[in-house]
């Protein structure tokens, strides 16, 4: 069956020869991460990258993303949405499309879409953001024996380690950035969505809902599949 398929699409198997105008198809699924990444993951730059070339591509009409993405880096995900936006700035629609899972950074993203489609099954929202430094004082301590101290010329010099429990002014810093990222967030969504920052803080709180309570929450535009996001 696949050489059967390989002859009926001919040599043009990216349909790189099709004259005309078109809607472009950007997929993005799996997890989000920093840097150039190969297919089957999001990349923040390999990704922008690909929309970044449908924005000044001039037979490329309109853009259909479709995201299926549990979230991942919020830095990569603030790329993706901010070369998206530039796609809207040069007056071409955006269009989401949701997959399966399109949540935390997957939602983040989409945020830069005239409209967002989504199945009645779709798991979305995951509107937040944490953090983990981990450290292991206790455990070179009773299984290895190894002890560390030591001496710095500020207070805060010598703190981002694996091997000294965190402070506790380094964990209040540590909390408020997770903060401002949480606040960020939901200011996006507030502004994209047409609502009020406190609207979105009681539907968000990482938690999720499934597409048809997201569409009764205004998270999604319409329920729908990707052929309906390529019409519209």
């Amino acid at each position: 069956y696949f050489s059967t398929y390989l002859e009926a699409v001919g040599h043009d198997r990216w349909g790189g020869e099709s004259g005309g105008d078109s809607v472009g198809i950007i997929i993005a699924k799996g997890s989000i991460v920093d840097g150039y990444q190969p297919p089957g993951e999001i990349g923040g730059y390999s990704t922008g990258a690909l929309i970044r070339r449908a924005r000044l591509d001039d037979s490329v009409k309109a853009l259909v993303v479709r995201v299926d993405s549990g979230g991942g880096s919020s830095f990569a995900s603030e790329i993706i949405r901010r070369e998206l936006d530039l796609v809207r700035k040069d007056g071409k629609p955006v269009i989401v499309s949701m997959g399966s899972v399109t949540a935390s950074g997957g939602y983040l993203l989409s945020m830069a879409a005239d409209e967002i489609y989504a199945y009645n099954t779709t798991i979305t929202g995951s509107i937040g953001i944490y953090g983990i430094f981990p450290t292991f004082q206790e455990t070179l301590k009773k299984y290895m024996g190894i002890h560390v101290d030591g001496v710095s010329t500020a207070k805060i010099a010598d703190v981002i380690r694996f091997d000294r429990q965190m402070s506790p002014e380094v964990k209040e810093a540590f909390r408020m950035i997770i903060d401002r990222g949480y606040d960020d967030f939901i200011s996006v969504v507030a502004k994209n969505r047409g609502k009020k920052k406190k609207e979105i803080h009681e539907i968000a709180q990482v938690r999720v809902w499934i597409g048809s309570d997201a569409l009764k929450l205004e998270l999604v535009d319409k329920i729908g599949n990707l052929d309906d996001a390529v019409k519209a």
